[in-house]
């Protein structure tokens, strides 16, 4: 006769035996949970040439489906880098050879975190465009593209204000962003960079205005305490030669004489520190700038002019007709009158050349420049310095510079791209940084 013990002992023994099995099929049950996919979030970022992808998140509706995984069990294609060329050879952009795949799970989200990739894809053969696609081995319900993805999100520009803003009889559109501290509050008297687009941009939407570069993000993603700000500019006949035009000079003139009304207005509020406004531009956008601080001369405390265009002087698709014709006829302009709102009207005033000459300009070209010629930039820099100018700087960028930037030697105009990534010492947000 058995004990009392061992009886207990065998009975446990014969439970175990029959719980095994079921914990067995309940992992199985749970290894082979369905997946079904509530949502896919993209995480985005402005780069140089475009959206950058940073970051995929698969929301799942039963968080055992996604159990397990790794970053062995994902591979992406046609991921490229940001940029035009390889930065290295300089010939066509190569899918990563390590995607820099980072796994990771909360709840019932996963989160493949990769290297920056093209959110357009790659270019094939003939110039036909590859779309990327993130490949899951362990589950093909996981594969993700573009299509698939239901909520984008881009850093910083989520951070922004958009609004629109009326003055001089035009409304225009902004996208502002303002600096937080660690508490998430709006810092307040803060310096401001307000960005000139460039032409590429120009009768376009707002989003294609804040997304065409980095103006918006690059002080913000460097953790300088800075606002910066962007407007969406119609200007249909801002062409070469534009400063043979008095209405398409007034245009442009009225477009910045309403960004200025709304910079009042953030230096009024105490957004905005009113002694540390700085502008800057690129292209068309350099030319705006010129204009700019041409007519607001006391109101900035510097600029950068990058790759100008000519809403001054002629310059671009003509020939000097004798050596330092440009920089004699820029001097001229720099003494001459631009369009300022008079409260009914743009009106023809005088430009204060003294205040002018005082401001400090920092000007960007590429040597190379087919787009809008490097000539620009020296006669503006060369007539400045005739009339007193002492406090200017000129960065002038070989093709091997901006290759270094992935930008091709065909396409060298693009020398906005290493001014807003480079924060090296010397270089032109360098020295805005320490201006701040």
């Amino acid at each position: 006769m058995l004990s009392l013990d061992k009886t207990r002992f065998q009975l446990m023994k014969r439970l175990l035996l029959l719980a095994v099995p079921a914990m067995l099929l309940a992992g199985a049950c749970a290894k082979n949970v369905p997946t079904v996919v509530e949502s896919i979030d993209a995480y985005t970022s402005v780069g140089d040439t475009g959206i950058l992808v940073d970051a995929i998140e698969i929301t799942v509706a039963d968080a055992r489906s996604i159990r397990g995984l790794k970053a062995a069990d994902f591979d992406i294609v046609c991921n490229v880098p940001d940029g035009q060329v390889d930065k290295e050879t300089g010939g066509p952009l190569k899918e990563y050879e390590d995607d820099g795949i980072v796994v990771s799970r909360k709840g019932k989200t996963l989160r493949i975190a990769a290297n920056p990739f093209s959110i357009n894809g790659m270019r094939g053969e003939n110039y036909r465009r590859l779309p990327w696609k993130l490949v899951c081995s362990a589950d093909t319900l996981l594969n993700v593209d573009l299509q698939k993805v239901t909520n984008r999100h881009t850093a910083v520009l989520d951070d922004c204000i958009q609004g629109s803003f009326t003055y001089a009889g035009i409304t225009r559109e902004y996208m502002l962003y303002l600096p937080r501290d660690k508490k998430g509050e709006t810092l307040k008297n803060v310096p401001l960079l307000v960005w000139q687009i460039g032409g590429g941009e120009y009768n376009r939407d707002l989003w294609t205005a804040a997304t065409a570069n980095r103006c918006l993000v690059s002080l913000p993603t460097q953790g300088v305490p800075c606002a910066t700000l962007v407007f969406a500019i119609a200007n249909p006949n801002y062409t070469y030669s534009a400063s043979l035009y008095p209405d398409r000079i007034e245009l442009v003139d009225r477009n910045n004489a309403l960004q200025m009304a709304f910079i009042d207005t953030l230096i009024a509020d105490g957004t905005v520190d009113g002694s540390r406004v700085f502008c800057a531009g690129a292209s068309s956008g350099g030319g705006c700038t010129m204009r700019f601080v041409m007519q607001f001369p006391d109101r900035f405390k510097a600029a950068i002019p990058c790759c100008s265009m000519d809403p001054i002087v002629p310059i671009h698709r003509v020939e000097e007709k004798y050596p330092g014709q440009f920089a004699d006829d820029v001097e001229k302009a720099f003494q001459g009158q631009v369009y300022k709102w008079n409260g009914n009207e743009m009106a023809l005033a005088d430009i204060d050349t003294q205040a002018f000459v005082k401001l400090p300009l920092y000007f960007v070209h590429a040597e190379s420049d087919r787009t809008c010629k490097v000539a620009s930039t020296y006669a503006y820099y060369e007539a400045r310095k005739r009339l007193g100018a002492t406090n200017d700087r000129v960065a002038i960028f070989d093709d091997a510079y901006m290759q270094s930037y992935g930008i091709s030697p065909m396409i060298t105009h693009f020398s906005w791209v290493p001014l807003l990534d480079d924060y090296s010492e010397g270089t032109a947000m360098d020295w805005l940084v320490k201006q701040l």
